[in-house]
């Protein structure tokens, strides 16, 4: 095994923020790490919803949006940094986006680019997989 491949299909802000947090983790102890956002979880990435804050949550994470004592960083934030610190790559599914209509310009900037399932295939066949 040489890395992580995450396949992040849920636009809850708890997977979202457990996702970002293996990856940052992970990338900044040289490990490398390829994250497939595809499905819902592309909805969260999307300008509108980072901006207001709409994600969909459960208690935990209801109780990250409204601590005023922890501040977690958001998962784009993560993302984001991790990537500054090491092996770090994340595509957006072509065929979600191809479904909702979307191109890379409706997404925060945090994407490498697009895939589709072949090709994240690919970049993943010699990492352990892991599905949040």
């Amino acid at each position: 095994m040489t890395g992580y491949a995450i396949v992040l299909a849920s636009g809850e802000l708890e997977k979202l923020t457990a996702a970002s947090t293996i990856a940052s983790i992970a990338a900044a102890s040289d490990v490398p790490v390829d994250v497939f956002v595809t499905m819902n979880a592309l909805t969260a990435f999307e300008h509108e919803t980072v901006e207001t804050g709409a994600f969909q949550t459960g208690p935990v994470g209801q109780a990250m949006l409204e601590s005023e004592e922890t501040e977690i960083p958001l998962f784009t934030e993560q993302f984001r940094d991790a990537k500054a610190l090491g092996p770090l790559s994340l595509y957006a599914c072509t065929m979600a986006m191809d479904l909702m209509g979307r191109t890379l310009d409706d997404y925060v900037d945090v994407f490498d680019d697009t895939l589709g399932v072949a090709g994240f295939l690919s970049h993943a066949e010699d990492k352990q997989v892991v599905f949040i």
